[in-house]
């Protein structure tokens, strides 16, 4: 390894010793940082990250909440089992807005294009429903060809190109990468995978992707310019198997895998070498998430991983040189 493993600048108990499922930065106007973690008990805990104790305790639902997302305004959640609420942030709180249910046992996160109040739904017979932000169905992603047998969605990310081309990409249950055209609602292309993907990112200066699953492999794929075609590139191996979480760094200069022995690996972009390997957590890494902004506490950009062990790490992996 070419870095010595850091210490985590801060950690989090969860205050009710719950496992951590979703985590999610979120600035507010007037200089409020926190930092929103869904957690097995159904609730979403926001941690002021001025003084990193709960500032505010949400009950979502009964169920763990595999995702959350924030937007300047509003609060998306997903609870396991199907079901998505959105809650608009008032001066009273969060008030719950809307609410979508769909009877989905699985684990695929949801991905929304936030800009057009978008949300991207997995669902059974490996469909992806699409939502906006008002709880309004305005299609769905299906293969006509019935006879791809694609299994569960598993794992969705949303990258949108220039030109006001927007995609999703899809990992299925079955092992093949699906990427789809938003606009059309068709297939592009498709990737057929050694593993059924767990995760899947995507850094659109490269044009290359990484896949997490459950093997000790990480596959990297890319994207052709014209065509849009999928192709494999190369595999990335690692000591234990089983990837939860596979994400880029804003700068698009490292990204992170969480692995079920509770590590968290950090790889560069440019070299696909890792760079180091965090061992604070006892358990599997959940999700991890980046700050948009610097965290004035540490004046740095900070990353953040929850898991299974109730624990949120917080690292500076800036070394505070940006």
């Amino acid at each position: 390894m070419a870095l010595l493993p850091p210490d985590p600048v801060y950690t989090i108990r969860n205050v009710d010793n719950v496992p951590v499922y979703s985590l999610a930065f979120n600035f507010l106007p007037g200089g409020l940082e926190r930092l929103l973690a869904g957690s097995k008990n159904g609730y979403v805990y926001a941690f002021n990250l001025q003084t990193n104790r709960v500032q505010q305790k949400i009950q979502v639902g009964q169920a763990p909440i595999l995702h959350l997302i924030h937007t300047d305004t509003q609060l998306i959640t997903q609870e396991k089992g199907g079901k998505y609420k959105i809650f608009e942030l008032t001066n009273r709180g969060y008030e719950e807005d809307v609410v979508i249910n769909i009877d989905y046992p699985g684990f695929c996160r949801f991905e929304a294009n936030t800009k057009l109040e978008t949300l991207y739904v997995p669902d059974n017979d490996s469909k992806i429903h699409i939502y906006n932000f008002s709880g309004e169905k305005l299609g769905c992603l299906e293969m006509d060809d019935k006879t791809l047998k694609l299994g569960e969605p598993m794992c969705l990310k949303f990258v949108e190109f220039p030109c006001d081309r927007p995609v999703l990409l899809a990992g299925y249950e079955a092992g093949w990468l699906l990427l789809w055209d938003l606009n059309t609602s068709q297939c592009i292309s498709k990737l057929k995978t050694q593993e059924c993907p767990m995760s899947v990112d995507y850094l659109l200066e490269q044009q290359k992707g990484i896949i997490g699953n459950a093997s000790n492999v990480i596959q990297i794929f890319s994207l052709g310019k014209k065509d849009l075609g999928l192709a494999h590139k190369m595999d990335v191996t690692i000591k234990n198997p089983g990837i939860n979480r596979v994400q880029t760094r804003k700068d698009g200069k490292v990204f992170a895998s969480g692995g079920w022995d509770g590590h968290i690996r950090i790889f560069s972009w440019f070299s696909l070498r890792p760079l180091v390997v965090l061992t604070e957590h006892k358990q599997a890494i959940q999700d991890i998430a980046y700050s948009t902004e610097k965290v004035s506490l540490w004046n740095a950009h900070i990353m953040a991983a929850g898991g299974l062990d109730g624990a949120i790490t917080l690292w500076d992996l800036y070394n505070n040189k940006q």
